[in-house]
């Protein structure tokens, strides 16, 4: 049943007020069983511009505290840097344990990959989810590990990836519940073993972004969220991954893989398939793009060759800035709504 209602959308960096139809729309996921809920959106009146500012975006990470020599296990922590501040702060105002965080389109809602309380059920690696106001709680997924999820842009859905018996990683789909869990069935070429990496969902909601191919081999592509589709983008010599969409779906930005030390930022045109590198030092890894297309957030040891810290870049290469400057460690950046 369709409901009309006013959503506030980031359009060129400016509010605009839209009035728009949300329809349900059953889809396939990998196996017949699996029907998973999306929902997609008509425009039926013009866009006007709103009179209230653009809402400010600021930038949620993982902490990775490096032990002290002799060993240690890092703690894992989501905090967020308040970009009009320049302040870090726990992620909601609480103490979470997690890392590889994704953020619903209204930063309402986080999901991320945190380990479980229990000593009897402990899958080394589980999805959790916290809304603002609530206490975090693990979904209720399958057993084994999961890592890289992805949450649409409606926050219905998530996407991660999964490493089987081979360690193999696949792609999976799951509503916010953990509900409907299925795998994505890609046979990218028969009798071959590859695996699948850092799915992104496209700014509509209709795609995946993804990295696959045979290990230590990976390329970009993208598909539908039902698995068909599948259009190859990246084919380097080099493994690429890491990969995330522009707001307006027409370039992505991801890592290429030179050697362990060596890590380069990459933005591809999808229309035109023109690349552009950004050569920094050391190792660049994580870019995430902000809402209103202006900025790319990464992280990057560029300077010291020693802890991953906070960087923001434009697309055209200029206005690198340095966000943090610690003895920490940050990882998978994601711009959450203030």
């Amino acid at each position: 049943m369709c409901t009309r209602q006013t959503a506030r959308h980031i359009i060129t960096g400016k509010a605009m007020t839209v009035t728009h139809r949300f329809r349900a729309h059953l889809l396939a996921v990998g196996f017949a069983a699996a029907m998973l809920n999306i929902t997609a959106c008509n425009y039926d009146t013009p866009i006007e511009p709103s009179p209230d500012d653009a809402p400010a975006w600021d930038l949620l990470f993982e902490s990775t505290h490096t032990p002290a020599t002799g060993g240690g296990v890092p703690s894992l922590r989501l905090m967020v840097y308040h970009t009009d501040s320049g302040t870090v702060a726990p992620l909601f105002g609480r103490d979470i344990a997690g890392g590889s965080p994704s953020v619903s389109a209204d930063g309402q809602r986080v999901v991320y990959v945190g380990e479980s309380n229990s000593t009897v059920d402990y899958d080394f690696q589980d999805l959790w989810v916290v809304m603002r106001g609530a206490a975090p709680r693990r979904l209720a997924l399958s057993d084994g590990s999961e890592h890289a999820p992805s949450m649409s842009p409606n926050g219905a859905l998530i996407a991660y990836a999964r490493p089987n018996a081979m360690m193999l990683s696949h792609i999976y789909v799951a509503d916010i519940e953990g509900r409907a869990e299925s795998p994505l069935s890609l046979a990218m070429a028969p009798g071959l073993q590859y695996t699948f990496a850092t799915p992104a969902w496209s700014p509509d909601g209709t795609r995946l972004l993804f990295a696959g191919g045979a290990p230590g081999m990976l390329h970009l592509y993208t598909m539908r969220v039902d698995g068909t589709q599948v259009q190859q983008i990246t084919n380097a010599t080099y493994s690429d991954f890491d990969g995330t969409w522009s707001p307006d779906g027409q370039t992505i930005a991801f890592v290429r893989y030179i050697s362990p030390n060596h890590q380069i930022l990459m933005t591809r045109n999808l229309v035109t398939g023109a690349e552009r590198t950004f050569e920094y030092a050391n190792r660049s890894r994580h870019p995430a793009w902000s809402p209103d297309g202006t900025r790319i957030a990464f992280v990057s040891n560029m300077s010291d060759n020693a802890d991953l810290e906070l960087y923001t870049v434009k697309p055209d290469g200029s206005a690198l800035t340095r966000l943090t400057n610690d003895n920490l460690t940050q990882q998978h950046p994601s711009w959450i709504r203030r």
